[in-house]
C-alpha cells in the first residue's frame, strides 16, 4: 500500500531528478471498483519504484503502456482498458502474455496520471544564434539557461527576458554548477570551434535528452576524431547533432533557431522532418 507521504516524496524526487513518473491506479476489475490501495508507481524507462495493481500481471501491463505515454508526451490523464491494451501488444508482436492472462485481465480498466518535469534547455554560447534559440526556446515553454564566458554575452541587455538564466562564467563552470537530467536539452553554439570541442567534451556523457552542436561537417568530423582518440565511444558520439538543426535553408540567426528547435521537437516527438504535403492529397497535382 502506497501512503499519500510516499507518493508526494516520489513525485518531488522524480522532479528533481528530471524524470517522468506515472501514477497507475486499479479503477475496475471483475465489474468491481478496484481497491484504493490498487497503485503502481512507474518511473520514466519502465521502472517500478513502489506499490502494485494486485499482481504480476497487471503491474507488467501498466509498465508497459506507461512506456508508451511516457514516450508520447501528448496525455497526462488517461484511462485504458486492458483489453485494448493487450490486443495491442498482440498486435506489435509481443507474446509476454498467454491466452489465459489475456482472459483474465480483459475487463480491468487502468488510470494513469503522469508528472512530468519542466522543460529544459541550455544553451551554450550568448551570440546572435544563441540568443535566438533562447527566444524560440521560451516561446515554446523552456526553461532556459544561457551559459557564456564573455559577460557583456550573458547580460539583460542581449537577454531581456529574465525568465532566462545567465550564467557569466567559464563554460566549464558553468555546465558543472548544473544538474543535467533527462529533461535537459543542450544547445552548444559558442563563438568558435574549440569552445565547441570544450563543451561537448564536458556534457557528451550526461543523461541530457538532446545534444546538439553547431558548425559544419567538416568542423563535426574534426571533433569528433578529437574525442574518439580520447576514448570516447562510439555509442556516446552518435548521440550528438552535429550539424545542428534541420535543413530548411537556414540563414540568418533566427531562422538557425528555428531549425535548432524544430530538431529539437522532432527529436522528442518523432516524426519524419518531410513536409507534410509530400503525401498530401494535393501532391498529385504537381
Amino acid at each position: 500500500m502506497l501512503t499519500a507521504a510516499e507518493i508526494s516524496s516520489s513525485l518531488k524526487r522524480s522532479l528533481e531528478e528530471g524524470r517522468s513518473l506515472a501514477i497507475v491506479s486499479l479503477l475496475e476489475r471483475d465489474g468491481k471498483p478496484g481497491l484504493p490501495t490498487a497503485r503502481l508507481l512507474v518511473e520514466e524507462g519502465g521502472r517500478m519504484i513502489g506499490g502494485t495493481l494486485g499482481d504480476r500481471a497487471l503491474d507488467e501491463i501498466a509498465v508497459r503502456h506507461a512506456i508508451g505515454l511516457f514516450a508520447d508526451e501528448k496525455e497526462e490523464i488517461s484511462v485504458a482498458k486492458c483489453k485494448e491494451l493487450l490486443a495491442r501488444f498482440v498486435n506489435d508482436g509481443e507474446d509476454a502474455f498467454d491466452g489465459d492472462e489475456i482472459s483474465a485481465y480483459s475487463d480491468a480498466r487502468l488510470l494513469f496520471e503522469v508528472s512530468r518535469p519542466p522543460l529544459e534547455l541550455i544553451v551554450c554560447g550568448g551570440g546572435h544564434v544563441g540568443q535566438a534559440v533562447a527566444r524560440a526556446a521560451r516561446f515554446l515553454g523552456f526553461n532556459v539557461t544561457v551559459i557564456d564566458d564573455r559577460a557583456d554575452f550573458a547580460s539583460r541587455e542581449k537577454f531581456p527576458d529574465h525568465a532566462i538564466r545567465l550564467i557569466a562564467d567559464d563554460f566549464i563552470e558553468g555546465l558543472r554548477s548544473l544538474k543535467i537530467t533527462p529533461a535537459c536539452h543542450l544547445v552548444i553554439v559558442t563563438r568558435g570551434h574549440r569552445h565547441d570541442e570544450i563543451c561537448l567534451r564536458e556534457v557528451i556523457d550526461k543523461p541530457a535528452r538532446y545534444i546538439g552542436m553547431i558548425g559544419s561537417r567538416r568542423r563535426a568530423t574534426t571533433i569528433r576524431e578529437h574525442l574518439r582518440r580520447e576514448g570516447i565511444g562510439a555509442d556516446l558520439l552518435r548521440r550528438v547533432h552535429a550539424p545542428i538543426g534541420l535543413d530548411i535553408g537556414a540563414q540568418t540567426p533566427e531562422e538557425i533557431g528555428l531549425a535548432i528547435l524544430a530538431e529539437i521537437v522532432l527529436s522528442r516527438r518523432g516524426g519524419t522532418g518531410r513536409p507534410k504535403s509530400d503525401e498530401g492529397p494535393m501532391a498529385r497535382a504537381r
